[in-house]
């Protein structure tokens, strides 16, 4: 055991840089231990007492519009945990599915079929059932349905499964193929089911259609990603995703999760809040379920926005974010939210690691530098068919200004409402859902740059940043257990910007410039949703998938997307059809 003398000498005890004293050595040491050590310090001293703990299913796939129908269908007679807070647990949906045996709720075949899935892909949680594959490959690939290789000892469980995707396709009038080669490896696993382990990676070439690419030059990103090289086969991009995290529990009621990864809250198809439009980051999660309540806080390390070039440095930016659950009752749930970004030379503010403070206290009495969100959220489910839900955000306002209706630029406001119709027309498996998202000028976006609600120059929330509203609709209609559509729509109009212009559409531009001081906005008052140079987005996307054996995914995709703009050389349609083969990999759409 390392001794407290040992620690100190670690700590303090180094070279003092040259022409520095050992007290201000010392100061600096113990100034720049929130930026190295507060992530190992709290994952130290939370592993004293472990229970049982799962990992995450990955955001995006089938299980998630599964929970969605059993939260709505059967949510009454038995609650669901928190399903605002993206990723789910496997231990927690093993539980609620077996739960629903338990309480003798008996659905027809389709049910069923959505039952055995999830008892399939999560076996290593289910109590007293044991799946096997009826014919593994020479006894060792595949032994589950599920797992290409696994290990189920007494004390140590491990899942590995390949990851691929291969995508050819093509935009009439044009000659370019466009394709996706991805190829990986997906792990998890659990030591003594006390600590959870998981890690992703994979090796992707891309060349999307031409919308995409131009975003990915535009914003110096590709959509979801970090690190990318361009200029593969001309046009295209070459990049790794690499996902990993560990996960325990220091109470039954109290998990943490370390590691790399993105997150999703809300119950939309969009999230004001938090949204996996973009690249993972680090982050340290504690989330308490207890009673009707689910408690999250989420401290984070992101990088600040950058330009491409030489081998470098990349700035880092900060967040911290609480979001408060509470099951009111068994058909309503009410969330309240709050994040902070911010900026600090010096490593992580440690009046953030607060897990109850409100945050907007704490940044006043630092002075006001920082970037505070609030917000609310619901989440109805009525008659066992249909779930409404919504989330509106405050980035800044004044109650005053409000009441006056005089379009002052500093109320920076989102909402979103939707709903969700399960079984629509009695038909069995056929889900819509509808929802609109409305961001005023210049929410999200900051005093600097660097306290912008954005990471690896991608927006944290909503795609379209903000100035803009949007209706964007999904028809999902699973006819059999493997074959599945699809069908995306969405309608968007957003405020843009002419060069040297700040009419709040882009969230990266800061609201003052960094020499005088002065406002960069176009006009204190009088400021509208769409404002600016309009653009109007129309997009269609449809899915059509055959899953040939568990996460095996054959698929047929087009997508149709059009922009009208009031600068008529932005005008720009285009389609693509392409066919693709998918292994534990969950579709990608480009919504934007």
């Amino acid at each position: 055991m390392i001794k407290s003398r040992a620690i100190l000498k670690i700590l303090f005890l180094t070279p003092s840089p040259k022409g520095e004293g050992w007290g201000e050595a010392i100061k600096k040491q113990f100034l720049e231990l929130p930026s190295k050590f507060f992530f190992t310090a709290l994952f130290s001293l939370t592993v004293a007492q472990l229970f049982s703990q799962g990992t995450y299913i990955p955001l995006n796939t089938d299980h998630y519009r599964i929970m969605d129908r059993m939260s709505v269908q059967y949510g009454k007679a038995l609650p669901v945990f928190a399903t605002s807070m993206k990723p789910y647990s496997r231990k927690l949906v093993a539980e609620y599915m077996q739960s629903l045996g338990k309480e003798n709720i008996i659905g027809n075949k389709r049910f069923n079929a959505d039952i055995s899935y999830e008892y399939v892909e999560n076996s290593e949680w289910l109590q007293d059932t044991v799946i096997k594959s009826k014919r593994p490959l020479w006894k060792v690939i595949y032994p589950e349905p599920a797992n290409m290789f696994a290990v189920n000892s007494k004390g140590f469980i491990l899942k590995v499964n390949p990851v691929l995707h291969f995508q050819l396709g093509g935009q009439p009038n044009s000659e370019e193929l466009k394709f996706t080669n991805t190829r990986g490896v997906e792990l998890r696993g659990y030591i003594k089911k006390k600590i959870g382990f998981y890690t992703y990676f994979t090796d992707s070439q891309q060349k999307n259609m031409g919308y995409v690419q131009q975003a990915i030059v535009d914003d110096e990103a590709v959509p979801g990603e970090g690190y990318y090289k361009d200029g593969f086969k001309e046009t295209g991009v070459d990049y790794f995703t690499a996902r990993g995290y560990v996960v325990f529990n220091v109470l039954d009621c109290l998990d943490f999760s370390f590691g790399h990864d993105k997150h999703f809250w809300g119950n939309g198809i969009r999230s004001l809040y938090l949204s996996d439009y973009g690249n993972n980051y680090l982050f340290l999660k504690m989330q308490l379920n207890i009673w009707k309540i689910s408690y999250t806080n989420l401290f984070t390390e992101m990088i600040g926005t950058y330009d491409r070039g030489a081998d470098q440095l990349l700035p880092k930016k900060y967040g911290a974010f609480h979001h408060l659950n509470i099951n009111a009752t068994h058909w309503l749930d009410i969330g309240l939210f709050e994040g902070v970004i911010f900026e600090r030379e010096d490593g992580f503010e440690l009046q953030y690691l607060n897990p109850i403070i409100f945050y907007r206290a704490i940044e006043q009495s630092l002075g006001s530098p920082d970037n505070v969100l609030i917000g609310l959220d619901y989440k109805a489910n009525i008659a066992r068919t249909l779930q409404l839900y919504g989330q509106f955000v405050f980035d800044e306002f004044n109650l005053g200004q409000i009441k006056a209706a005089n379009g002052w630029w500093a109320n920076k406001i989102g909402i979103q409402t939707g709903m969700k119709y399960i079984d629509m027309f009695t038909i069995d498996h056929l889900d819509f859902q509808a929802e609109f998202n409305w961001a005023r000028p210049y929410t999200y976006s900051h005093n600097t740059i660097g306290t912008s609600y954005t990471h690896y120059n991608q927006a944290l929330a909503h795609p379209l940043g903000a100035n803009f509203w949007e209706l964007i609709f999904k028809m999902n209609y699973q006819m059999l257990p493997s074959l599945n559509a699809r069908a995306t729509v969405m309608y968007a109009v957003k405020g843009t910007d002419n060069p040297g212009e700040n009419w709040g559409g882009n969230i990266f531009l800061p609201n003052t410039d960094p020499t005088t001081g002065a406002f960069t906005i176009m006009q204190e008052y009088g400021n509208e949703v769409t404002q600016g140079v309009k653009q109007n987005i129309a997009l269609f996307d449809l899915l059509i998938s055959y899953e040939l054996r568990h996460q095996l995914f054959f698929d047929f995709n087009m997508a149709v997307r059009s922009l009208t703009s009031e600068e008529p050389s932005q005008n720009n349609t285009q389609s693509y059809f392409g066919v693709a083969m998918r292994v534990n990999i969950p579709y990608r759409g480009y919504w934007f």
